[in-house]
């Protein structure tokens, strides 16, 4: 029997080591995820619009803590960064609180679509076709 051989592994100690390194960065990404996050929310309050740096920050940080929590979790032997490279954002079009100008004619779209069949409906609603039989069937 090789009972205790695995707790005698070096490798699984130094993956401790790194697992403790980067739930410790981790921590810190998420407080710093945290103040990007009220920091674009005041952006957005005061000019109308969000900051692209921010966003971008936002997104690589979120990759990032998802890349670690992916290696503390035994998803990943690839340690994120600062071991690899640090995560690609997908560069996205941002958002603005402000009525968009149309490019072509410098009116304000305000269109609006009233369309709600999309939203869940919790209510029970009788729409049922009964025959008038069934109708008394249920009455008697």
């Amino acid at each position: 029997m090789n009972n205790g051989i695995h707790v005698k592994r070096s490798s699984t100690w130094v993956r401790l080591a790194y697992m403790l390194f980067f739930g410790l960065l981790i921590a810190v990404g998420r407080l710093v995820l945290g103040i990007v996050v009220v920091g674009q929310f005041l952006m957005v309050l005061i000019t109308g619009d969000d900051n692209d740096n921010l966003r971008n920050l936002g997104q690589g940080l979120a990759k990032w803590i998802y890349q670690g929590i992916l290696f503390l979790t035994f998803n990943t032997d690839v340690k994120p960064f600062p071991f690899d490279e640090w995560p690609k954002i997908d560069l996205s079009e941002g958002y603005s609180s402000r009525s968009r100008q149309s490019e072509d004619s410098g009116t304000v779209d305000t269109e609006v679509v009233d369309d709600d069949s999309s939203i869940p409906s919790f209510v029970v609603t009788d729409d049922t076709d009964e025959s008038d039989s069934d109708k008394k069937n249920k009455d008697q």
